[in-house]
């Protein structure tokens, strides 16, 4: 079965109900039934819209889930639509349609959504769901739809710190990583970007009927949460152009100590080999009668290699 249904009441109690006996009762104002579809069939979804007080045009809503975000009020209700982060970061959003009405709320999407597994145990702790108004409950999920993006942050932010580390231990496939992590990052901001209208749209002052306008500021809240969310993804990717800045100058220090090192070899054989380029060379002088003299040569050539080794020394070339 692919639907559960949760009724929750003001005292704190809640009880897993069946679709098939619920439809003979309405659900009082002290309770709260939340239903949750994910991939449900379509006999599934007929029997949810049996067993709820709903107009046709919410029974055509929760056929089907729309692919992008989306708010709306309804005859009798309000659809909101969210994508959800996957359980990979980098995986495909996950559409979230939720559907509220007079005491019930519908949640419904084609694949697995980690927080709203999450949330359903830890709200049957005795906590008063039954005390919220659907629109409440509607901010309620909204807000852990945005918990779910700090969440993706903080975890871009740990890896990112982790690259700062390989940055500084000059990891070869570092390059790499850094092209894989900003695509992650982008998928990411690519992901709450989507949602700039919804939220705009959740916090207009006529967004919501006059009846439930008491619920507005919870919405209005969610709004200003996801637009923090956005900056802390932002966050992320300043950090990851940080750790880019950091591998760059790791490898421009690699190259100059190479080409220090070059220069101070250069440095230190030039003189030897000018002087045995003029010793060498095809011309008749009394010295080169002197076998002795080819030591003092050789000497001479280490005492100028030992000199420029400690004149770079003494500049702390070295």
């Amino acid at each position: 079965m692919s639907i559960r249904a949760l009724l929750s009441r003001a005292d704190g109690t809640d009880t897993d109900v069946d679709l098939a006996d619920f439809s003979s009762r309405r659900v009082r104002r002290d309770e709260l039934l939340w239903v949750d579809a994910d991939g449900p069939t379509t006999d599934e979804v007929d029997a949810v819209h049996r067993a709820l007080p709903m107009s046709e045009e919410s029974a055509r809503a929760v056929a089907s889930v729309p692919a992008e975000p989306n708010a709306r009020v309804m005859e009798d209700g309000v659809e909101v639509v969210v994508l959800a982060l996957g359980g990979e970061l980098d995986a495909d959003p996950v559409p979230l349609q939720i559907l509220i009405g007079d005491g019930w709320a519908i949640t419904r999407r084609d694949n697995e959504i980690p927080y709203l597994d999450e949330h359903r145990t830890s709200i049957q702790d005795q906590r008063e769901v039954g005390r919220l108004t659907p629109i409440e409950f509607l901010a309620s999920v909204l807000d852990w739809h945005v918990d779910a993006f700090f969440h993706a942050a903080e975890q871009l932010e740990r890896e990112v710190d982790e690259l700062d580390d390989a940055a500084l231990r000059t990891d070869r496939n570092l390059l790499h990583r850094l092209v894989a992590m900003r695509r992650r990052i982008a998928h990411v901001r690519r992901v709450i970007a989507a949602h700039n209208d919804v939220a705009a749209e959740l916090a207009r002052p006529d967004f919501m009927p006059e009846s439930a306008r008491h619920g507005l500021d919870a919405l209005v809240a969610v709004s200003k949460r996801l637009a923090r969310a956005a900056e802390a993804i932002s966050n992320a990717r300043e950090m990851l152009i940080g750790t880019f800045d950091v591998h760059m100058t790791r490898t421009a220090q690699r190259t100059n100590d190479t080409m220090r090192l070059l220069t101070l070899a250069s440095v230190i054989l030039l003189p030897s080999v000018v002087l045995a380029g003029i010793m060498g060379m095809n011309f008749k002088v009394g010295l080169f009668d002197e076998p002795n003299l080819f030591w003092v040569v050789i000497g001479i050539m280490g005492a100028m290699a030992v000199a420029a080794l400690g004149i770079a020394r003494w500049r702390r070339w070295l």
